[in-house]
Formats: structure tokens, C-alpha cells, sequence
């Protein structure tokens, strides 16, 4: 190779140079990049691959790129990918097993050097081709609250506690009429975000009531029709707790086109923190979701077992933080006073 043999190193010194690596004095490492500049080096990422028997490409998965959650989160993804010569193969499964079946299929034909899968492992045929991979020493990481293999990754929030603290906070400003447009009935996330709307409401002993639940989903529509379930009641509450910020945004466009006022009439609260909710009308209070670090701590947890290929996965924490804006205030006297359904 002629960097190494300008620079009067192994192929192996310029390579660790190239990508970064520790291990390599300053004075070597400064020569060896001023040779790469000035032959304008770029290794054949293909012949790299082919000689290591594997793919420079990560697999990513996620279940809707409509979602302004999901960009965020694959471009941590890239950003990581990138500083260590990867790159992506990004599959859109729009939330239909099917498809994430077959893509999955794909990617393993594809030979990627790891997976990274945005959601959690609900879908039985899923689980069982990511267990398998893992077995051969690929790395994959997942969204969830369990490692489907101690050789997965997985990247946790606790669903349960952002839940309850959201409606922790619409409960301290004096709500008790408080609805939720629950996420899809599909994995953990519903039943861990209902089981902490629910918890708030116990400790505060606030009478639940079943038509306060709302069946939903995470778009825009979700918010529209759940909205609209929700303000054809007898007595609708006062407050409501959305699957995310998407939702909350078609909630609060379709109080809108009601005539009704937000926060005044009705507090509406989200998930996520994606970037249009402090930009609409009113600013959406929700949970903050970290979700270019998760992109970013993914990658490296692929990484980091590329690295070393007998480690074992492990549990990426992250903490959900409460961030109030003007969608949210107390109830107007009125409201509080009617029908506050605290239990005996």
C-alpha cells in the first residue's frame, strides 16, 4: 500500500489511523494522516468487508419515517456510523409485521454487521430471526423493557414512570377529569403508559373512569378521533394525556376547529418532545424523549460488540424529564368544581 509504505508503517498501523483507533503514538498517527491527505487515500470499503467476512453496513428498522421521532433517532444513528466508516440500510416497515419480516430476511441476505430495531420485540417471527443473529455474534439492538437474548442490546425508557409523571403534573394543577389517546394496542408501550396514567390516578384517589381511555394510535389522526370520542361525552374531561406529540397536535387542531381553547378549556399534554411541539400553538407540554443520543448510543452498542464480538448485550437507560409549556394550566373554576369524580 503506498501510505504505509511512504509513511514506513504496516497496513495494519494505517488502517488503525484511518478509522480512528487507539494505540498509536501522536507522532505516527500526525505522519501517517498528512501521507492520507496527500495521496488522497480512501481505503475500498468492499474489499475491506469482503476480507473481514462482513458487511460495513448496519441494518436499521424502524416503523414509520413520518413519525418526526424517527429522523431524529436514525440521524444519531448515521452520525455515529459515519465517524467509524459505516453506513446504513434504513427499512421503512410502515407498522406491518409482514414487512418487517421480510426486511429483516433481507438484511440478513445483505450480510449487515448489525441491526438496530426501533421499536419493541412484539412480533414473535422478529424475535426469533434477532435471536438467531445474535447467536452468530452480530450485534443487534432493540427498543423495550427486556432483552429478548442476554446478547441484545436494548435501549430502555421507562414508559411507565413518563406516564405518570405527565399526568402527575395535570393532576397538581387541579385536574380530575383527566382523559388518555392511548398509544397502539400493540407491545409494551401501551401497557406500560396506561398502567402509569392509571398509578397517578390511584395515588391522587381519582376515580377512573373507562370511557376516559381512548384507544389510539401515533399520528395525527389518532389525536383527531380520539378528541372527538372524548368531547362527545356527557361530562368530557378537563385535561388529556396523548400517545405523543403527534397526537396531541391533531388533538389540539381539532379543539380548535371546535371553537374550543387550549389550554383553557381543555389541557392537552404529549410524548416524545419532537421539534414541532414547542413551535405550534400553544407550545405542547410532554415528556422528553432523548432521542438523537438513543440513535447515537445504539450505533455505539453495535460497535462495541463489532469490537469484541463474545460480549454480551446490555441495557441502555434514559431518563424521560417533564417539560411544562402553554398547552397545559389549571382548570378553569368552573370545571374544577363539576363532577370532580374523586372516589369515597
Amino acid at each position: 500500500m503506498d501510505v504505509a509504505r511512504a509513511a514506513q508503517v504496516s497496513i495494519q498501523t494505517v488502517s488503525a489511523v484511518f478509522h480512528n483507533k487507539p494505540g498509536i503514538s501522536d507522532p505516527t498517527r500526525q505522519r501517517v494522516r498528512q501521507i492520507i491527505e496527500r495521496l488522497h487515500f480512501e481505503p475500498n470499503g468492499l474489499a475491506s468487508s469482503l476480507r473481514a467476512q462482513r458487511s460495513l453496513t448496519i441494518g436499521v428498522l424502524i416503523p414509520s419515517i413520518t413519525n418526526p421521532f424517527f429522523p431524529d433517532f436514525v440521524r444519531g444513528i448515521e452520525d455515529a456510523a459515519h465517524l467509524n466508516r459505516y453506513s446504513i440500510f434504513l427499512c421503512n416497515s410502515d407498522q406491518d409485521q409482514s414487512k418487517e419480516t421480510e426486511y429483516l430476511q433481507l438484511l440478513r441476505r445483505h450480510n449487515v454487521a448489525g441491526y438496530i430495531v426501533a421499536y419493541d420485540l412484539n412480533n414473535l417471527e422478529v424475535e426469533k430471526i434477532l435471536v438467531q443473529v445474535a447467536l452468530r455474534h452480530t450485534p443487534v439492538v432493540t427498543f423495550g423493557a427486556r432483552q429478548a437474548h442476554k446478547r441484545i442490546s436494548v435501549l430502555e425508557t421507562d414508559n411507565e414512570e413518563g406516564s405518570f409523571r405527565i399526568t402527575s403534573h395535570l393532576i397538581e394543577l387541579g385536574h380530575r377529569r383527566i382523559g388518555m389517546i392511548q398509544p397502539p394496542d400493540r407491545g409494551h408501550v401501551n401497557l406500560l403508559r396506561t398502567r402509569g396514567y392509571l398509578r397517578a390516578l390511584k395515588k391522587a384517589r381519582i376515580t377512573t373512569k373507562n370511557e376516559y381511555l381512548v384507544p389510539g394510535g401515533f399520528d395525527i389522526a389518532d389525536g383527531t378521533r380520539g378528541i372527538q370520542q372524548l368531547m362527545a361525552l356527557a361530562t368530557p374531561p378537563t385535561a388529556v394525556v396523548t400517545a405523543n406529540d403527534l397526537v396531541a397536535i391533531g388533538a389540539i387542531t381539532a379543539l380548535k376547529r371546535m371553537g374550543k381553547r387550549v389550554p383553557d378549556d381543555l389541557s392537552v399534554a404529549g410524548f416524545d418532545n419532537i421539534q414541532m411541539s414547542e413551535l405550534i400553538d400553544p407550545a405542547i407540554t410532554t415528556i422528553s424523549q432523548p432521542t438523537y443520543q438513543m440513535g447515537k448510543s445504539a450505533m455505539e452498542a453495535v460497535f462495541q460488540q463489532i469490537e469484541d464480538p463474545e460480549s454480551s448485550g446490555r441495557v441502555i437507560h434514559f431518563e424521560l424529564p417533564l417539560i411544562v409549556r402553554q398547552s397545559t394550566s389549571p382548570p378553569l373554576p368552573s370545571s374544577r368544581t363539576k363532577n370532580s369524580h374523586h372516589s369515597p
